[in-house]
């Protein structure tokens, strides 16, 4: 049984999963296929069935995703109140220049969605954000400033990202990647203009909150580049990944301190204190075209500039479509293909 009780025949090797659906899709019979791979007829229906109950699962927790209000989100920048999240920015900024930093983003509520929705292909808006020039920053402060800085960076983004109703999958170096559901890929509107409307309130967030408390205190200003792109997503399971169990509340500390000086003295006691501790999570990755894309685009966008592809543009209302030109790159730098056209992929700025 897999996590939500449905038999997992991908994982059973009594079940040719993979060249059951291969050669369903290929339009051949039930008893044709039986006869092929040398298996009952009944195990072929029965592994089809049980797919067809693990897409439709997938399907619903993919709309529940994308529609739920995610902490009291909601659905544009003119209804947030940016001022005053800008004075709880500063606040959480001038605590972390000022006392030891603590990085507190929780990336579980990404990890539960995506293993509902793993192996199956997907339509996700993705939002790449990095830092400018963060190589300089690195050559001229000490280690501690710059990390600090990155922290800071990476938090109130991250926060940014989770008020919109997105998700943080990873952090890759100084930068963010993220991503909003789409419910339907027939109405990109709302989740293309979620996240565009989140890249403009990152730029701000830096430019009017950040910075202003970073040069009080003698740090440099940052700047940030966002790339946006929205396309089909396979989500991907690697492996399983062992880790140690430290959610325990803080009044058993010293009932597990006990024990574990007890558990010393007995090998089966103490491994089976490391099972009952020890959480298994699959490994999980997102892999597409728009995570490719998304990264790439910021390499040519100026300090504080969002980019996106012409797949976002064209699902973006007027309004914001003025505030946005075509960008022209020499194939020789930029050469990504427009599946739907052949062409060249459009990119545009603010």
């Amino acid at each position: 049984m897999d996590i939500n009780g449905s038999n997992n025949y991908e994982d059973d090797d009594r079940y040719p999963y993979q060249s059951i659906l291969n050669l369903y899709e290929s339009s051949l019979s039930p008893d044709v296929i039986a006869s092929q791979l040398d298996i009952s007829q009944k195990e072929v229906v029965n592994t089809l069935v049980q797919v067809h109950k693990d897409n439709q699962f997938k399907e619903i927790s993919i709309i529940e995703a994308s529609s739920k209000p995610k902490n009291e989100m909601i659905n544009s920048i003119s209804d947030i109140d940016i001022e005053n999240s800008i004075q709880e920015i500063q606040k959480r900024t001038w605590k972390k220049l000022k006392a030891k930093p603590i990085f507190d983003i929780d990336l579980k509520n990404t990890q539960k969605i995506l293993e509902k929705v793993v192996n199956t292909n997907i339509y996700l808006v993705i939002l790449y954000v990095d830092l400018v020039s963060s190589t300089k920053l690195s050559m001229n402060l000490p280690l501690k400033r710059l990390t600090t800085i990155i922290q800071v960076f990476t938090q109130e983004m991250s926060l940014i990202v989770d008020a919109y109703g997105g998700y943080v999958f990873k952090f890759v170096g100084d930068g963010i990647l993220s991503f909003f559901f789409v419910a339907d890929k027939d109405k990109l509107y709302l989740p293309c203009s979620k996240a565009v409307d989140c890249a403009y309130s990152m730029i701000k967030v830096i430019k009017e909150g950040i910075n202003d408390i970073l040069e009080e205190n003698g740090y440099p200003e940052l700047n940030i580049r966002v790339g946006i792109d929205v396309g089909e997503n396979a989500v991907v399971q690697y492996n399983i990944k062992t880790k140690y169990n430290k959610d325990i509340n803080e009044e058993e500390e010293e009932e597990e301190e006990e024990q574990i000086i007890y558990k010393r003295n007995s090998n089966n006691l103490e491994d089976a204190d490391k099972k009952a501790n020890t959480l298994e999570t699959p490994q999980l990755d997102i892999l597409g075209y728009a995570i490719n894309t998304a990264s790439k685009m910021t390499q040519y966008a100026k300090p504080n500039q969002i980019i996106m592809g012409s797949a976002v543009y064209d699902k973006i209302d007027k309004n914001k479509k003025k505030n946005f030109k075509k960008i022209h790159l020499a194939n020789e730098y930029w050469d990504y293909i427009d599946n739907s056209n052949g062409d060249v992929y459009g990119l545009y700025g603010n």
